[in-house]
């Protein structure tokens, strides 16, 4: 395992590596129904008195993988992932869109970027820490887009993204900068001086 994959791995309560947001929607669906069992038992359910909180616990995350799972397949799961992609691609190039728009009214060549919006950011930390291997092609798209619509440069969209990231991601900053500097286009890449 290498690249995006292997930098937004974690590993799973049965010891297999999985993406970060797999490894998190598993731990979040197994403290969920944990809860549930715990609440059975202390409403005297006898299916389930007599165990203890070991058991419970590993109950719930054998019950909780294969939900954990449907949330970020792409084949049969709950989230379109590839209609989220589309989505976020859109979105970003809206953005965009806005601030070329804004220059052109304004009547100034250089297009000042101005940061995604929080909430993009978020759908964005979502689908990246489900499909790390697929961030690369998104951001891909995301600069190729941005560079055949509205002639902007890859380099100043890479750094929007950079920049967007750090600030709204729940990655922290060296982690977004190892992403991109994996993920992002060579011609997107900034350049060290």
């Amino acid at each position: 395992m290498h690249g995006p994959r292997a930098l937004l791995s974690a590993q799973t309560a049965f010891g297999t590596d999985q993406p970060l947001g797999l490894v998190a929607d598993h731990h979040r669906l197994t403290k969920i129904i944990a809860d549930s069992l715990e609440n059975a038992e202390s409403r005297q359910d006898k299916r389930f008195l007599g165990r203890g909180e070991t058991q419970r616990e590993d109950l719930a995350a054998h019950l909780a993988w294969w939900p954990a799972v449907t949330l970020s397949d792409d084949t049969n799961g709950l989230i379109p992932l590839s209609a989220l992609r589309t989505t976020l691609v859109e979105a970003v190039i809206g953005g965009l869109a806005e601030d070329a728009g804004r220059a052109r009214k304004n009547n100034r060549t250089i297009v000042s970027l101005g940061d995604i919006r929080g909430d993009i950011v978020k759908l964005l930390d979502w689908y990246i820490l489900r499909e790390p291997e697929r961030t690369p092609a998104l951001f891909g798209e995301i600069c190729l887009t941005a560079r055949l619509r509205l002639g902007l440069d890859p380099r100043d969209v890479g750094a929007l993204l950079r920049r967007s990231l750090r600030l709204d991601s729940e990655l922290d900053g060296d982690t977004v900068d190892a992403l991109l500097d994996l993920a992002l286009p060579p011609s997107a890449n900034r350049t060290v001086d």
